[in-house]
């Protein structure tokens, strides 16, 4: 048989393994510290032996699992030991009964105590133990603890936070409170049991069917080879998005290496055509060169361009010389012939009437130089001026006279009428503004829904100020023929200037003041050319407050962004429809002059009139004087069926008007 001896640093010299056998070997647990490991195929076994087979675990700092494992063994051989289960650890339970006799002897809790008093009880000898709940970490967060005193007395206190009083618990660091500290304990409770419902059996069917659905566990291995799949397909997905990435950089790479030799070859064609272009311009040069200077030395030529010359001096001077004088000749001829016939016409007159004609003459011309006014007459001529005839200047095409519009007129303004007055003030008091260097505005835009006023206001405006009103719809401006719209705005300022100070003022202005470039054919051509024209008109008059411009839109918002900036339309003043107030006012004004009953009720007419602006409500007014006239009534009364129908006509009216302003915008979009 073969011997083994078994060494160790962890050995001793005195004490080797000697023998150690390959087959039928068994470990002998002598002691708690000696193993001893005996063959079967020795019959007979002496201390000697046992002694030198035996391995002293105290002597060495190796583990029983090392020196098993280093030990080959057959596994036919091998005890195995089933694990044991470990018993559940069961928890107490309580009933409520139970509880309350388990409860039955503790103290009660008395007084509450601040947390400073817990130090002196310590150094009295009063203090026994601190409760404290069992999640609670003291210091941390205010917690709630009680106090059990030497004579079973409990207290309650609340210990605060380091951040709050450090100096108490360095004090309880030092006196070693955290000795006395326990954690309380409450036994949990059993819930109450509750009749199972009725067919309560049928709520455990699902989980019988799930059973069969439910996977079962996996073993270790297939969750490893699971893990090693996953990883696997992880690596592979990482390593597919870092090819991916590399041929997308190198794509980029070879992309921009193409951009670099396009951009390379363009720039080298370009210098090849400016190369090219240069040798033509000085080849031509040259040549240029070469024939002027054979002109210049070719005696022919001079000749001939000396010649051309001449003619074009003959035509250009002498002949318009000559037929200036020729014209001059004729205009004297024409004047003598005329003041012959003249005279012969006055010795005609003189000789019917029978007097001398050389005695009138000069008794004509004695008046003459004794009248005063012709004397003054003769120098005003002799000056050199000119008078221009009356009857020869064009009446104004855009001016509305007679225009006497006061702010009496207009009701329903409410806060409106403060700022329309500070533009009555530009024009009285002009010259108080320019002279501290105010510039005056030159554009004001009036916005809001139809009807509410806005050519009213404007006209108001200018009978307020007493300056000429201007009028012009800016669908006039828009024309089939190019140029028209923005000869009219030209003229219009014109007449404008002239008249000054004066007040323009431009209704709807939308239809020529959208944005530019919307349309693309030739009116939309025009139409931009007329706004145009009228931006250069609004530059004209900025800050001089002769002429202010005044202009009345519903669709403030398709306004082209150059003409409602500061400079041209300084002021955007919104009128909304008026109020129940405002309602009530502007039936009295348009009431004033028709003969009404003492008990009308204007308030209930303008609260059933609610949504309604000006034009409408004057509407209601006129019919009701209509129908007064029809029934030979004498005077206007409430009629409720007449409110009522003006109403219903009024809000069909508008939704008729809204639905049809909806598809022209539509068409136009298309």
């Amino acid at each position: 048989m073969e011997l083994h001896t078994l060494h160790s640093r962890f050995l001793s010299n005195t004490n080797p393994i000697s023998p150690i056998f390959h087959h039928n070997r068994r470990l002998i647990l002598s002691s708690p510290n000696v193993i001893f490991c005996k063959s079967s195929w020795l019959e007979e076994s002496n201390d000697e032996d046992n002694s030198l087979n035996s391995l002293k675990l105290l002597q060495f700092s190796a583990t029983l699992t090392i020196i098993a494992s280093s030990l080959p063994q057959p596994l036919a051989q091998a005890k195995v030991a089933e694990k044991k289960r470990a018993a559940k650890k069961t928890t107490e339970v309580l009933t409520p009964d139970a509880l309350k006799v388990w409860s039955a002897g503790l103290p009660t809790v008395g007084d509450r105590i601040p947390y400073t008093e817990i130090l002196k009880l310590n150094q009295e000898g009063r203090l026994r133990h601190v409760v404290k709940l069992a999640n609670a970490s003291l210091g941390q967060m205010p917690d709630p603890v009680l106090v059990i005193l030497d004579d079973s007395r409990v207290m309650r206190t609340v210990l605060p936070t380091v951040e709050r009083d450090a100096k108490f618990w360095e004090s309880w660091n030092s006196l070693q409170l955290n000795s006395l500290c326990m954690n309380a304990y409450t036994p949990p409770v059993k819930r109450p049991e509750f009749p199972s419902p009725y067919l309560g059996i049928l709520m455990k069917f699902p989980l019988f069917l799930y059973s069969f659905v439910k996977r079962k566990p996996k073993s270790k291995r297939a969750l490893e080879l699971e893990k090693e799949r996953k990883e696997m397909v992880a690596k592979r997905k990482a390593e597919l998005a870092r090819v991916r990435e590399e041929r997308e950089m190198m794509e980029k790479a070879l992309k921009s290496q193409r951009k670099m030799e396009d951009r390379k070859r363009r720039l080298e064609q370009r210098n090849l055509k400016r190369k090219e272009s240069l040798d033509k311009a000085r080849t031509k040069y040259e040549v240029m060169e070469q024939i002027w200077d054979s002109l210049a030395r070719d005696q022919n030529a001079a000749t001939a361009l000396g010649l051309l010359f001449f003619v074009i001096f003959y035509k250009t001077v002498v002949l318009s010389y000559k037929r200036q004088k020729k014209d001059y000749e004729d205009r004297l001829k024409i004047e003598k012939a005329e003041a012959e016939e003249k005279n012969k016409m006055r010795q005609l007159e003189r000789e019917m009437a029978g007097l001398d004609g050389s005695e009138d003459d000069q008794g004509e011309e004695r008046q003459g130089e004794q009248n005063p006014y012709l004397q003054m007459a003769k120098k005003f001529m002799q000056s050199g001026a000119r008078v221009r005839r009356a009857h020869s200047k064009r009446p104004p095409q855009y001016l509305e006279r007679d225009v006497d519009v006061k702010f009496t007129d207009v009701a329903g303004l409410g806060k409106i009428r403060l700022e329309l007055e500070e533009i009555v003030k530009f024009f009285t008091m002009g010259e108080v503004y320019r002279r501290r260097g105010v510039k005056i505005p030159g554009g004001i835009l009036l916005c809001g829904p139809p009807g509410v006023g806005k050519t009213l206001l404007a006209k108001a405006v200018a009978g307020e100020a007493g300056v000429n009103f201007f009028s012009i719809s800016a669908s006039q401006f828009v024309e089939i023929y190019v140029g028209v719209g923005a000869s009219r705005v030209r003229a219009l300022y014109q007449e404008a200037r002239e008249n000054a100070p004066s007040v323009v003022f431009i209704d709807e202005l939308d239809a020529v003041g959208r944005k530019r470039g919307l349309i693309k054919d030739s009116g939309g051509k025009e139409r931009d050319a007329t706004l145009n024209q009228l931006l250069i008109c609004l530059d004209g008059f900025e800050g001089r407050g002769d002429v202010i411009t005044i202009a009345a839109t519903n669709r403030h918002d398709i306004l082209d962004p150059a003409l409602v900036r500061p400079g041209r339309f300084d002021r955007k003043i919104f009128i909304p429809k008026p109020s129940l107030t405002g309602r009530v006012e502007i039936l009295k004004l348009h009431a004033q002059k028709k003969p009404t009953a003492e008990d009308m009720d204007y308030v209930a007419v303008a609260s059933m009139t609610e949504g309604m602006v000006g034009a409408e409500l004057a509407n209601i007014v006129e019919i009701a004087a209509i129908n007064m006239i029809r029934d030979g009534r004498s005077e206007a009364y409430n009629n409720r069926r007449l409110v009522t129908s003006c109403t219903n006509r009024g809000k069909r009216n508008a939704r008729y008007n809204g639905e049809k302003s909806r598809d022209m915008e539509t068409a136009r979009s298309k």
